[in-house]
């Protein structure tokens, strides 16, 4: 009888990434940064795609581990459209306004904040001297289209429970005392002796460090700047080449960088690293193991492609993993069954409520979802690579869900599935 030859299955081609959302808020701020004080007013121009009973703002400062170390943060002034509004503390982290819009309806909302920062927390907000860092250290607006306002609680993880939608960066201006060097998110568009202005078109949070830095900067395919803390041994001109490596890499297998720039920042205090938005907090030596490509590909996953980091952890952690184990051909170490504890095998899908007071965070999301994806893709390496490209170019700009993962990522479903990151 005559034989059959299966045809290939087409590669999908994805070639630029989705536009960012034209009526996304507009992020105007201003800070002064002085040690551990800062003060700050934002103006947000905000467009809801549904109806509001209320506006909603979140104080990630004030979670309970910075707050262990002395983080304080208040919002002083609330106006809209003009008129004061008084604000409502409904939690540590949550905020509300008293308003009431149709869906469509512009409003432009002014608050005044200040932040305290803390001192020797593992975290994403810290001072030690003249040496100041802040990431989420201003009111956001956590806004998530066709959902509405995303209120879940902080964590005590080293992880985040954050979500924002991308904002238009018009303008953010960081006073600070003279002889210091400052890396923010955004491009440098004003500078002098006591401020920097910096703007960007599309970026969902916004991260400052002020500090007496060594710099570095290099100018392969990605603009990078590298600032050291002073007293720390790292050589910021290594870092610069070694991002450029990574950064190569990463653009090859997901498309272009999402920013104009990088900025890395070498600090105390901090075990790992942190992303955000074109700028990455990192501790002294994370060099040397998975913590610098595994927090440039969060740009991707997390900067660009956003996520619910309460509701869907791993959507940005799993991939970030992954890419990270691709970059520096480590992926045999995560995709043994083994690695993840029977006692959260199935669970990577689960939100920060379940992991909170748990063990096992790590494996369970971080490893397990990645050895998810590194299984699959070793199914049909040039399927996966060309569907996962589609699914950052269909989900660029936007905050994804997992069933953005199994409609574009098809491969991987039955891997997922399995793991518990994506609904049977």
């Amino acid at each position: 009888m005559p034989t059959t030859t299966a045809r290939p299955v087409a590669l999908p081609s994805c070639t630029s990434y989705a536009a960012p959302d034209p009526k996304r808020p507009v992020l105007t701020a201003d800070v002064t940064v002085n040690g551990r004080s800062v003060v700050g007013t934002e103006r947000f121009v905000f467009t809801p795609d549904l109806a509001v009973s209320e506006l909603v703002l979140r104080l990630w400062a004030a979670a309970p581990v910075p707050s262990k170390y002395g983080s304080k943060q208040a919002v002083t002034s609330v106006t809209v459209d003009g008129s004061a509004r008084t604000p409502r503390r409904t939690s540590p982290t949550v905020v509300t306004v008293p308003y009431s819009g149709a869906a469509g309806k512009r409003m432009t909302i002014d608050v005044g904040f200040t932040l305290t920062l803390p001192v020797g927390a593992d975290e994403r907000w810290g001072n030690r001297g003249t040496t100041s860092w802040f990431a989420s250290g201003m009111p956001l607006l956590p806004w998530e289209s066709g959902h509405g306002w995303d209120v879940e609680p902080a964590t005590t993880q080293f992880a985040e429970a954050s979500t924002s939608p991308e904002m238009r960066l018009d303008r953010l201006t960081v006073h600070h005392a003279s002889g210091l060097a400052v890396l923010a998110t955004g491009r440098t568009v004003g500078q002098n002796a006591t401020t920097l202005v910096t703007s960007a078109p599309a970026v969902r949070d916004v991260a400052v460090a002020v500090g007496p830095f060594r710099l570095a900067r290099s100018t392969g395919s990605t603009r990078a700047i590298v600032g050291v803390m002073s007293g720390l041994p790292d050589s910021a001109s290594t870092i610069a080449q070694e991002t450029q490596a990574h950064l190569k890499r990463h653009v090859a297998r997901y498309g272009p960088f999402p920013y104009e720039q990088v900025s890395i920042v070498v600090l105390p205090d901090i075990s790992g690293g942190i992303e955000y938005p074109g700028v990455i907090f990192m501790s002294t030596r994370q060099d040397r193991d998975a913590t610098l490509s595994h927090e440039l590909g969060h740009e991707w996953f997390y900067g660009l492609v956003g996520d619910d980091q309460a509701r869907d952890p791993w959507l940005d952690e799993a991939f970030a993993t992954m890419a990270e184990a691709l970059d520096r051909g480590t992926a045999s170490s995560y995709t043994p069954l083994a690695a993840v504890p029977a006692a959260v095998r199935g669970k990577a899908g689960e939100p920060m409520t379940y992991w909170e007071g748990r063990t096992y965070y790590f494996r369970g999301v971080y490893v397990q979802g990645a050895g998810a994806l590194l299984r699959a893709r070793a199914t049909n390496p040039r399927l996966f690579d060309a569907q996962l490209r589609c699914y950052v170019a269909h989900n660029a700009h936007r905050i994804a869900t997992p069933a953005d993962v199994a409609k574009d990522l098809t491969v991987a479903v039955p891997a997922l599935r399995n793991v518990g990151a994506i609904p049977r």
